[in-house]
C-alpha cells in the first residue's frame, strides 16, 4: 500500500523572483528556480497552484534541473511574454522556453508550454506535477489516458477543472506527487505542456509558439511611445495588457490574492477582479500609447456589466461582470510568509467610492478621442454618468482606498467628481460642435456650473492652513498621497501655492527613508481604515510625486525619484503594489495595474516638453484645437 509522505515545507519564494505568463484568460506566475507557484482554471478562478500562499502540499509544479536553485540566467524572449530561463550545472547548460499561446477566439483551452533545450553537456531534469484543487485543498482524481496517436497523457480532475499533462509520462512517488527525471543532452528538446480544460485536441508547442510570437509583434508594433523611458514603458503595458481578458474585455486589477500588503499582516486582499476605476485607468494608459483593441472591449464589457442601471452601479465585478463577490477566508492556506487570513472575494464590492465616475469617463473620453467610433449607448451611459455625479458628489464614501472605517468626505473623490464632469462638458460640446451632441444644452450648462460648485467646495473646505495642505477628508488633519493627482488633473495651475504646500507636505510626512510615498498613515487604533495593522508603500503614489513634481516645475527631483522607483522593478520588469522599506522588499498582489499605469502616466510627463500640455495627443485625438500643442509634444 503506498504512503504519502510530506515533504518539509520550503519557505516563501521572494515576490521579486516571480515571473508572470498569462493568454489574457488564465495567468500563472512562475518562479525564477522553475517553480508554478501560482495558477488557476482562469483569472480568478479557483487555484489548483497555491504554493505562493502557502507551500508545495497547496499545489505546484516544478520543472528544472535535479538539485539547482534559481536559474542563471532568465529574461523575456522579446517584447512578448515568452519567458526563457538558463542553468549552469556542473553536467552542461539546459534552457526552458515557458509560454502560454494566445486565446484570440476564446475558443481553445488554456496552455502552458515548457520546452526543455539541452545546450551543451547533458542536464539531469526533475519535474514534480503536484496540483492541488479548490484552491490548494484536493489533490484530484487521476488517470493516464492513452491519445489516438499512442502517446500518453496524465490527466487530474476535480469537479469541474481538469489538468492534462502531456510529454513524458509522470509516475507517482511516495509523497503522492507525480514526479519524472530525464536527461536534456546538448541538441535534445523536450516539451511539456499542460492543458487546462477537458479535450481530445492534441498541444502543438511549436506552432503555438509562432503564433505567440505573431501575436506580440502585431500588438506590440501599436504602441507608439519611443522616449528615453522605452523599455519600461513598453513592458509596462505589456503587464497591463496580460490583466486583461480578451474574450469579455473585463480588466483584472492584478493576478494574485491574498499576498500581503505587509509580511505578517491581515492586509491581504482579492484583486483577482475588475474594479472600475482600475480598470478604466489600465485602459487609459493603454489608449495614451496607442492601443484601442482592448478599449473597445472594454467599453462593451462595461456597458453590459452596468446594465443600463448607473444609480445601483457597483465599484466593482466580477471578470464575467457579475456581482457576487462575497469576502470569504480560505482558512485552510497558511497565508504568504505566514501572513493570514488570506481571502478570496471583496467586501468592498458593496461600498460607496464616488471618485470612480470621473474615472470612467477619463477612459471613456480618451478611447473617443482616440478613435473609437462614437456610440450611442456609451453617449447615453456618458450622460447617467453626469447626472449621477451631480446627484452624489457631497455625500460621504469610502474613497479610492475603500476604507473599513467610518464613511467621510474624501477630498480624491471630489477632486474626481469635479475631472468628470470637466471632461464630460468639454466632450459634450465638442460633440455639439460636430453636430452630434449627446445632451441638450440646459444639461450641459447645469454640469458646468456644478462643476464649478464643487471646484469653490473644495478650496474653500478641503483645504486646511494649519497644515498647509488639502487633507484626505473634508475637516480632517491627515494627508493623503491620492490628492497629488490635483497636479494632473488641470485643478489648479502649477504655481498654485495651495497645491504646492500640499506636494511639500506629502513629500514630508508620507514618504519613507527612500523617499516613496505612503498612501496615508494607517493609525494602530483602526481610526483611519478600520484596520491596526500597517503596510508597505503604495508604489502608484510614488509615481504621482513624479508627476506632481514634474508639473509643479521641480523636474530634476521628478527624474531623479522615478529613476529610483524604475529600481524597484524586478529584472522582469514586474511591480507589485507597494514596498517595504524596511526589509527592502516588494509587498502586496503582483503585477499590480495601479504601479504599471502610473509609471506609464509618469514617463509620458517626463518626456513631454515644456509646455505640451497635460496630456499626450495621438494623432487621431488632434483637433484643431490641439494641433499647436501636438505640434510640441513629444511623439508617442
Amino acid at each position: 500500500m503506498q504512503t504519502n509522505i510530506t515533504p518539509p515545507a520550503a519557505p516563501s519564494t521572494p515576490l521579486e523572483e516571480l515571473v508572470p505568463l498569462g493568454d489574457n484568460r488564465a495567468a500563472v506566475l512562475l518562479s525564477t528556480s522553475g517553480v508554478v507557484e501560482y495558477g488557476a482554471d482562469e483569472i480568478g478562478g479557483t487555484l489548483h497552484f497555491a504554493r505562493l500562499l502557502g507551500d508545495h502540499r497547496h499545489g505546484q509544479w516544478s520543472l528544472a534541473p535535479a538539485g539547482a536553485g534559481r536559474a542563471d540566467r532568465s529574461g523575456w524572449d522579446g517584447d512578448n511574454l515568452i519567458l526563457t530561463q538558463e542553468w549552469d550545472t556542473g553536467h552542461g547548460t539546459v534552457r526552458i522556453l515557458s509560454f502560454m499561446p494566445p486565446q484570440p477566439h476564446g475558443g481553445a483551452p488554456s496552455r502552458l508550454h515548457q520546452i526543455v533545450e539541452g545546450v551543451s553537456g547533458a542536464v539531469e531534469m526533475h519535474s514534480v506535477f503536484q496540483p492541488a484543487f479548490e484552491d490548494g485543498r484536493l489533490p484530484g482524481h487521476s488517470e493516464i489516458l492513452e491519445r489516438s496517436d499512442g502517446r500518453h497523457t496524465l490527466r487530474l480532475t476535480a469537479g469541474p477543472t481538469t489538468l492534462l499533462l502531456d510529454g513524458p509520462v509522470h509516475a507517482r512517488d511516495a509523497f503522492g506527487r507525480w514526479t519524472l527525471r530525464f536527461a536534456a543532452g546538448e541538441g535534445t528538446r523536450t516539451v511539456l505542456t499542460l492543458t487546462v480544460g477537458d479535450t481530445d485536441s492534441r498541444p502543438h508547442a511549436d506552432t503555438d509558439l509562432r503564433a505567440t510570437r505573431r501575436d506580440w509583434e502585431e500588438w506590440t508594433a501599436e504602441l507608439t511611445y519611443s522616449g528615453p523611458y522605452e523599455e519600461p514603458v513598453r513592458r509596462s503595458a505589456i503587464l497591463l495588457r496580460s490583466l486583461t481578458i480578451r474574450l469579455t474585455g473585463a480588466v483584472s486589477a492584478a493576478l494574485t490574492r491574498g499576498v500581503p500588503e505587509a509580511l505578517g499582516g491581515e492586509r491581504n486582499w482579492d484583486y483577482e477582479a475588475c474594479w472600475l476605476r482600475d480598470a478604466a485607468l489600465t485602459i487609459l494608459a493603454l489608449v495614451r500609447l496607442g492601443a484601442l483593441k482592448e478599449a473597445a472591449r472594454w467599453r462593451n464589457w462595461l456597458l453590459r456589466a452596468i446594465a443600463g442601471d448607473v444609480p445601483n452601479m457597483a465599484v466593482m465585478y466580477r471578470l464575467d461582470g457579475s456581482r457576487n463577490l462575497t469576502e470569504r477566508e480560505l482558512h485552510w492556506l497558511p497565508g504568504y510568509e505566514g501572513s493570514r487570513p488570506v481571502r478570496a472575494g471583496n467586501a468592498a464590492a458593496g461600498q460607496v467610492q464616488n471618485d470612480v465616475y470621473g474615472e470612467v469617463i477619463e477612459a471613456l473620453v480618451a478611447a473617443e478621442r482616440a478613435g473609437l467610433p462614437a456610440d450611442a449607448r456609451v453617449d447615453a451611459l456618458m450622460v447617467a454618468l453626469g447626472e449621477e455625479i451631480v446627484r452624489v458628489w457631497e455625500r460621504p464614501d469610502e474613497g479610492i482606498w475603500e476604507v473599513r472605517g467610518p464613511k467621510r468626505r474624501f477630498v480624491h473623490s471630489a477632486l474626481l467628481c469635479w475631472q468628470g464632469l470637466h471632461l464630460l462638458v468639454d466632450w459634450a460640446q465638442a460633440r455639439t460642435a460636430t453636430g452630434t451632441g449627446p445632451a441638450d444644452p440646459a444639461t450641459v450648462a447645469r454640469w458646468a456650473a456644478e462643476r464649478d460648485t464643487i471646484k469653490d467646495d473644495i478650496l474653500q473646505h478641503a483645504y486646511n492652513p494649519q497644515v498647509r495642505a488639502f487633507t484626505q477628508y473634508y475637516g480632517g488633519n491627515d494627508l493623503d498621497a491620492a490628492v497629488l493627482l490635483m497636479a494632473t488633473s488641470e485643478f489648479l495651475p502649477p504655481d498654485d501655492k495651495r497645491l504646492i504646500t500640499t506636494v511639500d507636505a506629502i513629500q514630508r510626512e508620507l514618504t519613507d527613508g527612500d523617499g516613496f510615498v505612503r498612501r496615508y498613515i494607517p493609525d494602530p487604533t483602526g481610526r483611519v481604515d478600520g484596520l491596526t495593522d500597517d503596510e508597505g508603500s503604495f508604489l502608484a503614489c510614488s509615481f504621482h510625486l513624479v508627476e506632481a513634481l514634474a508639473y509643479i516645475g521641480r523636474t530634476d527631483e521628478a527624474h531623479a525619484l522615478f529613476g529610483r522607483l524604475l529600481t524597484l522593478r524586478t529584472p522582469h520588469g514586474v511591480l507589485s503594489e507597494m514596498w517595504d522599506a524596511a526589509k527592502c522588499r516588494m509587498v502586496g498582489n503582483l503585477p499590480q495595474g495601479f504601479p504599471l499605469w502610473a509609471l506609464i502616466s509618469a514617463a509620458l510627463r517626463l518626456t513631454r516638453t515644456s509646455g505640451a500640455g497635460d496630456r499626450t495627443v495621438l494623432p487621431s485625438q488632434q483637433t484643431p484645437a490641439t494641433a499647436l500643442d501636438a505640434a510640441t509634444a513629444v511623439t508617442v
